[in-house]
């Protein structure tokens, strides 16, 4: 093996979690790696963190732009990379000893253009959890319709670069993995899964998530692209009917889940009213998707409120 993997690394104030990161790409048992270190403007001292090691290791850049998003530095990365493959760590996050050089062979055995893994959460109580990547072994969207919809992480896959000669991560969106990642997996003529959790994904403490942001309704703009690259680019009708599901899971349950656990319980039931607006205008039939017939009972009950516009009753319930 001895393609060059470009790494791209967006760095954001992470000064207290920084070193880790880098430690688990630097020690790699693969090492023909090209480090692309974004500092995306970053107020801490993350960028003298980052000097440090590319003075340690001359294989990491790093490249120093005005902040603009995660979006923004993973494409700047991109802009800047020469190797065959590209993989994205997030900051605060750490990789397996393994993870390049077992996603790189998976790949390189197989001629795929994308090879996944396994990931698993971590937090800071010490506390973990596995999260499936898949449950695939070599395919693509064509064969397996469902594998546009596996995770949508962008952290736990290795990919050609060649993908990216017309994708980019949308600048400013929020699920901006979402509005990328199943249209590269669209665009892959093969697939490869690796069923080991070579990604691990740092669980902050004093997230976000509980706070009310009307860029929850992103995740209708994420889905929209990727349904718009489908139309434009093959527009099978299996590949649709999963995009279809994907708009129902999020609109009915992920979506109304994150308007549940909002801290200022006084605008979740005007939440809740523009996210249906939303769903029904993206995708009027979503009650008829097979996920929502096959849901349990208790769901069934929470989506049928919901078309219904009874949002006091379901908010009741949630509470219960």
């Amino acid at each position: 093996m001895d393609k060059k993997v470009s790494v791209v690394i967006p760095v954001y104030n992470v000064e207290r979690y920084l070193k880790e990161c880098l430690d688990s790409v630097v020690n790699q048992t693969y090492r023909d790696l090209e480090i692309l270190a974004v500092n995306d403007g970053s107020k801490d001292s993350s960028k003298e963190i980052l000097d440090a090691y590319a003075l340690q290791d001359p294989r990491i850049t790093v490249l120093d732009k005005p902040n603009g998003g995660l979006s923004d530095a993973r494409n700047y990365g991109m802009d800047h990379m020469t190797g065959e493959y590209v993989a994205f760590i997030d900051s605060d996050d750490v990789i397996d000893a393994n993870m390049i050089a077992h996603l790189l062979e998976a790949a390189e055995k197989t001629g795929s253009e994308i090879a996944v893994s396994d990931m698993e959460y971590f937090y800071e109580d010490g506390r973990t959890e596995y999260s499936d990547g898949g449950q695939f072994v070599c395919t693509n969207v064509r064969k397996s319709p469902e594998l546009i919809a596996i995770n949508n992480s962008a952290c736990n896959k290795l990919f050609r670069c060649e993908l990216f000669r017309d994708v980019r991560f949308p600048k400013g969106l929020w699920y901006e993995d979402l509005a990328t990642i199943p249209i590269l997996l669209y665009k892959a003529g093969s697939v490869v899964k690796v069923n080991e959790p070579l990604y691990r994904y740092r669980q902050r403490s004093g997230s976000i998530a509980h706070s009310a942001d009307r860029r929850i309704f992103d995740i209708y703009t994420a889905l929209d692209t990727v349904r718009d690259y489908v139309r434009a680019n093959g527009n099978e009708p299996e590949v649709h009917s999963e995009i279809h599901s994907l708009y129902a899971v999020h609109g009915l349950e992920l979506t109304t889940l994150r308007i549940r656990d909002f801290d200022d319980r006084s605008i979740r039931k005007e939440y809740l009213a523009e996210n249906m607006k939303r769903l029904s205008a993206s995708c009027p039939d979503y009650m008829k998707d097979p996920k929502v017939k096959k849901a349990g009972w208790k769901k069934k009950m929470i989506f049928g409120l919901l078309n219904m516009k009874k949002y006091d009753m379901v908010l009741k319930l949630y509470d219960r």
